[in-house]
């Protein structure tokens, strides 16, 4: 791992409320990996959200979205996901992608269709980092940055 700036936040609400831990990483240059571990649902996004409006934060171009930890998701998980996607404002070479077992019996299949047509879909975290690599070398030596820079705010 080249850096961890941000530490895991670990929900626990109540005996009720699922356990979720959400980690960022920086498992090579540009590249920022958001780890989801756990139960995705209404009560969990907020974690989730506050991890995406980090990543933005950074100066890296590729974001990662990594569920393939995900013990269950209800529909509030592709939803902020897509809310994430709307505000990360990829451009200039940018790689936004997602992770997750394709078969997973945690994530519906409906859910997993839509991902999959929202994001650059992936099942393993190498293909999902070799692809943002590829988009670096496609646009040559330098990364590109985002061409609108992105908002800190955690709306």
């Amino acid at each position: 791992m080249i850096d961890t700036d941000w530490s895991p936040h670990t929900s626990r609400c109540s005996p009720a409320t699922p356990v979720i831990t959400v980690a960022l990483s920086r498992p090579q240059p540009d590249t920022t990996v958001c780890t989801v571990t756990g139960a995705v649902d209404w009560n969990t996004t907020s974690l989730v959200r506050r991890a995406l409006t980090e990543a933005r934060c950074d100066d890296n171009v590729h974001l990662v979205i990594d569920l393939s930890a995900v013990t269950f998701m209800d529909s509030a998980g592709p939803y902020t996901l897509l809310e994430a996607r709307f505000k990360h404002h990829i451009g200039g070479g940018g790689h936004l992608a997602v992770i997750a077992d394709p078969d997973s019996h945690a994530i519906p299949e409906l859910q997993i269709v839509a991902l999959k047509a929202s994001f650059d879909f992936h099942a393993t975290l190498a293909d999902a980092l070799h692809a943002c690599a590829s988009a670096d070398s496609s646009t040559g030596d330098e990364p590109t940055k985002p061409a609108i820079q992105p908002t800190c705010s955690a709306t």
